[in-house]
């Protein structure tokens, strides 16, 4: 069996898609956490659980943005090193990123224990769900070094070009999630903090199945004593590289904590719908994201082999890729959108499925613009330049709240609320397209140089 995926050699679309696969299964299974948790505090808590179980979604989405954007940092970075076969270098940049997470993850969970409550009441949470997600919100600030370990090793193997084991720890954080969803809620009783704790150490155990799997199938990245000392270079490297791809995931969901306080304004049953639409919103625009994602790995191995030609042809295949999987995605939504909302709840309201509804056909059906946006962001990240894709995210964020605020608080209509997302695609997407293609005839035009240098 591949142990890693090359990506310097073959067609880029076949190499994308392959590599794309396992982890939009992984990803799947990743949403499958928060819509488990949903359904079961729909269907066994009831409407304000569940209404109090979203409302946290934008606060625990930033947090795992954080998580996520410093370890897809650490994935680029070691795969520029697996390019350049440097293996002492990807070890060192294993162990430099967990001091950085770990410093974060305890930040976080000393802050939230003071800022989860002022958070939601900023927010405008209704005084109804409000107890239920201060609990929730809470338990995931204190634990969110669990998601830290879980998100790095993912990303050491997809850095490594090993989608598929990825995938593996994923289906196990998975069905643990379920399972303990289940018994924390139906047979402990320990209601919406049992969500949270049941998350928490899902992903803790996975992690350490990860662990276990990466020193198995890649011995050599096993650290040695002299990788363990805290390498200043390397570390503000990490960090560099890192904290803007976690900063605009931060952003990003900053915009998206602004949404919620505007949906708060329309009531307890709209605000139980966006709970439901956003979960089946967030698989509708993830494999789109998915893709893009991979194209950073792509990007990153053949940015180490100085093969501009070979990235530019990425960038058109992950593209095409995107426009087919986002077809198929709206035909999903217009046909069956308003009956996958039935999941949440028993006895849905014809009001709440009319929300749903109209969020679905308005913010995922033209999830192509999504993976415009991040095709053109993670080329540049996945070239060492993700402080160029922060300024793209910057204008993202604010469209959307521009957007979002005049549909709440100006207009107070819900359709222009939903028109944040699509319209913040777009303009999100206009600087990391320029720069990204005039990097590539940069980056042409220097090896062409050098090419004809050598010629001479």
């Amino acid at each position: 069996m591949r142990k890693s995926w090359n990506m310097t050699t073959g067609d880029p679309t076949s190499l994308l898609w392959r590599f794309a696969l396992p982890t939009v299964a992984g990803n799947l299974l990743h949403q499958a956490y928060s819509i488990t948790d949903s359904i079961v505090v729909g269907r066994y808590l009831g409407q304000t659980a569940l209404a109090a179980v979203g409302c946290t979604a934008p606060v625990t989405m930033l947090l795992a943005a954080l998580m996520i954007g410093i370890n897809t940092g650490v994935g680029i970075l070691i795969s520029q090193y697996a390019g350049r076969k440097d293996q002492a270098g990807i070890r060192r940049a294993l162990v430099n990123s967990l001091y950085l997470g770990l410093a974060m993850a305890a930040a976080l969970a000393a802050a939230g224990l003071w800022l989860a409550e002022p958070i939601l009441r900023w927010m405008g949470t209704p005084e109804g769900p409000l107890q239920g997600a201060v609990t929730y919100l809470r338990i995931n600030f204190m634990t969110s070094v669990c998601p830290l370990f879980y998100y790095l090793f993912s990303s050491v193997f997809r850095g490594m070009g090993d989608s598929r084991t990825a995938l593996y720890c994923l289906a196990a954080a998975a069905a643990g999630n379920v399972g303990l969803d289940v018994l924390f809620v139906t047979v402990f009783h320990w209601g919406i903090a049992g969500t949270a704790w049941a998350t928490a150490l899902a992903q803790a155990l996975s992690a350490l199945l990860a662990a276990v799997l990466l020193i198995r199938r890649f011995p050599e990245l096993r650290p040695r004593w002299e990788d363990c000392r805290l390498n200043p270079r390397l570390f503000h490297g990490i960090a560099v590289l890192a904290l803007p791809i976690a900063l605009q995931s931060a952003f990003n969901n900053l915009s998206n904590l602004v949404a919620q306080s505007g949906v708060n304004t329309f009531g307890e049953t709209v605000m139980a719908a966006y709970t439901a639409a956003g979960r089946i919103g967030g698989l509708a625009l993830m494999p789109v994201e998915t893709i893009a994602s991979a194209l950073s790995i792509y990007a990153g191995q053949n940015h180490g082999a100085c093969r501009p030609d070979r990235v530019r042809q990425g960038i058109f295949a992950a593209l095409r890729l995107c426009l087919a999987v986002s077809m198929v995605i709206a035909v999903v939504l217009v046909a069956a959108g308003g009956q996958l909302a039935k999941l949440f709840l028993e006895a849905p309201s014809v009001e709440l499925l009319a929300v749903v509804r109209q969020y679905l056909l308005i913010t995922a059906v033209p999830s192509l613009l999504a993976g415009m946006m991040n095709v053109f962001m993670q080329t540049l990240r996945g070239t060492g330049h993700p402080g160029k894709a922060l300024a793209g995210g910057l204008v993202q964020l604010g469209t959307k709240i521009l957007v979002v605020a005049a549909g709440a608080w100006g207009f107070h209509d819900l359709a222009v609320v939903w028109l944040g997302w699509p319209l913040s695609f777009i303009t999100g997407s206009i600087i990391p397209a320029i720069y990204c293609f005039g990097m590539l005839r940069r980056m042409e035009q220097s090896s062409q140089l050098q090419a004809n240098d050598l010629e001479g």
